[in-house]
Parts: structure tokens; C-alpha cells; sequence
């Protein structure tokens, strides 16, 4: 694909538009350099792709990093997840307890581990902690709002949800060593979506997926048909933007197409931003 600003370009002069620019080159051209990030879950990513693979070929994945797969047995295992009886303690077990957008969930949550405790992503690791917290809470969010709708999966819903800012996270993490300074935030809110994007879609995830993280900001967006996840995470995106008081975000909610589309009054989203916080502590309880 070839990546583009969410919205009005800004002026070449800027060293981050530049910087934003390249980087968007290489993933248009299939290039994804990413570091620290564990080449198992980057394997998990891409083997998910195949809608024939076999939960013995995806718990040989994941069984090859010790880490991983501990990380998949604590979300089988959590409250999120379980109801109740003896733990999973087998792999392929909790494959099939989880389902794969869970899988990819609880790899994306160990590859982010490692990113904020590589030493060499120690300047920017408070950035780094606070892209995490972002993706959690708009992913509670989400997880909420497909329970209270019924429209969207809740599994697709926290996946989306965590990926939402996957672009951000990937340009800290590519700027780290840059000698120019830190990045121009408007740039990066610019440019992030669509970067998350080409992420996505490198990482073979499914294309409506990649699709609702680039639109994630449409809040105009209208279309036939039933409402979907790109409906579902512009909702979550600007309720996580009141929670964190953004002067950004939509004062009239349930106005928006997207939430009139999912069937969401004033009432269900004061139902779906108190019940995000327990979401939210489930879900820190099941990523570790």
C-alpha cells in the first residue's frame, strides 16, 4: 500500500515530516525494522495469516519463546477469559480456549514488554509506556463497547483496540537514535494511523483490521451494511480521548455516525466508560 497522512500534509521543511516520510517509503515497499521486537512474535503474526494452520503448527511457534508462551497461558488463565476449573497449563489447550485474535493479542502485548525494557529504548521508555497505556485503555474500551452493542466481536474488538496506535509506537521506536530531538507531535498524530496501517497489513493481519486502525479518526465516516470495527474503534478512540480529557475529542458521542451505527445513546457510553475500568484491570491482569 502506499501510506499517507491521515489528514493535511505537513510542510516538507519539518525535520519529523522528513523522518515520517522515509519511514513510510520503506513500509510501503514491504520493509519493516522494528526494534527489539521478538522474532517470535512477529512469527505468530504471520503464521495467523494462514486460515489452514494447525494449533499444533501455532503452539510450535510460540512454544520456541519461553516468554511467549507463558504469556499466552496467564491470558488463557485470566479472569478476561476463564470461567473457572483447573488451570491451562497445555498449549495447545489454551489455543483453542483463546482463539486467534487473543493469540495475536497476547503476542503483541509480549513483544511490547520487550520493547520498553530493551537498554537501548531507555531514552524514550516513558514514551514507549505510555503509547502501551494508551493502546490498554482504548482497548477496554472497545472490549466494552462490543459487549454493550453485540455487533463486533469483543476478541477483534481488543485487538483493534491495542493496535490502534501500533504506528506510534513503531515511529518512537524508529526515532530513538535520531540526533534531531524529539518528534513533532502534530506529525505523529498525522501520520500514525496510516503508519499502523502498513503495519498491519505487513503483518498479514486480516485486511479490515489494517483498514480501522488508518480510519480510526473518521468521524464523519457513514456506509451501508451493518456497523463494523472501524465503527467500533472510532468510538473507543474518542471516549479514551474524554477519559483523558483531549481537547480532541468529540463532546457529543452518541451523535457520531459510528456510535449511532452501533446503537450507542449518552446512556450506554456512561455504562461503557465506567465498566472500561474494569475491563482495564482485567485485561492488565491477562497481558502481564
Amino acid at each position: 500500500m502506499s501510506v499517507q497522512p491521515s489528514a493535511a500534509a505537513t510542510p516538507a521543511i519539518d525535520p519529523t515530516f522528513q523522518f515520517v516520510r522515509e519511514l513510510a517509503a520503506e513500509l510501503s515497499a514491504g520493509r519493516v525494522e522494528l526494534p527489539s521486537f521478538p522474532d517470535a512474535a512477529a512469527r505468530v503474526q504471520q503464521v495467523l495469516s494462514d486460515e489452514t494452520v494447525t494449533r499444533e503448527r501455532i503452539a510450535l511457534v510460540i512454544a520456541a519463546d519461553a516468554g511467549l508462551a507463558a504469556r499466552l497461558l496467564t491470558m488463557a488463565n485470566s479472569t478476561l477469559l476463564h470461567r473457572g476449573g483447573a488451570p491451562i497449563t497445555d498449549l495447545k489447550v489454551a489455543i483453542t480456549r483463546v482463539g486467534h485474535e487473543n493469540i495475536r493479542t497476547a503476542a503483541l502485548a509480549y513483544a511490547n514488554a520487550q520493547l520498553r525494557r530493551a537498554p537501548e529504548l531507555a531514552p524514550i521508555r516513558r514514551e514507549l509506556e505510555q503509547c502501551w497505556q494508551e493502546g490498554m485503555q482504548v482497548a477496554a474500551l472497545a472490549h466494552a463497547i462490543a459487549k454493550e452493542a453485540r455487533q463486533v466481536r469483543a476478541d477483534e474488538a481488543m485487538l483493534g483496540g491495542l493496535l490502534h496506535n501500533i504506528g506510534k509506537l513503531y515511529l518512537l521506536a524508529r526515532s530513538s537514535k535520531r540526533a534531531a530531538g524529539k518528534l513533532n507531535a502534530s506529525v505523529v498524530h498525522e501520520w500514525y494511523p496510516s503508519i499502523g496501517q502498513a503495519l498491519a497489513e505487513n503483518w498479514k493481519l486480516p485486511e479490515h483490521i489494517a483498514q480501522a486502525i488508518a480510519g480510526q479518526r473518521d468521524l464523519e465516516r457513514s456506509h451501508e451494511g451493518p456497523p463494523d470495527l472501524q465503527d467500533l474503534l472510532i468510538v473507543a478512540v474518542q471516549l479514551a480521548g474524554q477519559i483523558g480529557g483531549s481537547s480532541t475529542a468529540d463532546a457529543n458521542l452518541a451523535q457520531l455516525p459510528a456510535a449511532a451505527a452501533l446503537g450507542l445513546s449518552d446512556s450506554a457510553l456512561v455504562r461503557i466508560m465506567l465498566e472500561s475500568q474494569t475491563e482495564l484491570s482485567m485485561l492488565q491482569a491477562a497481558l502481564g
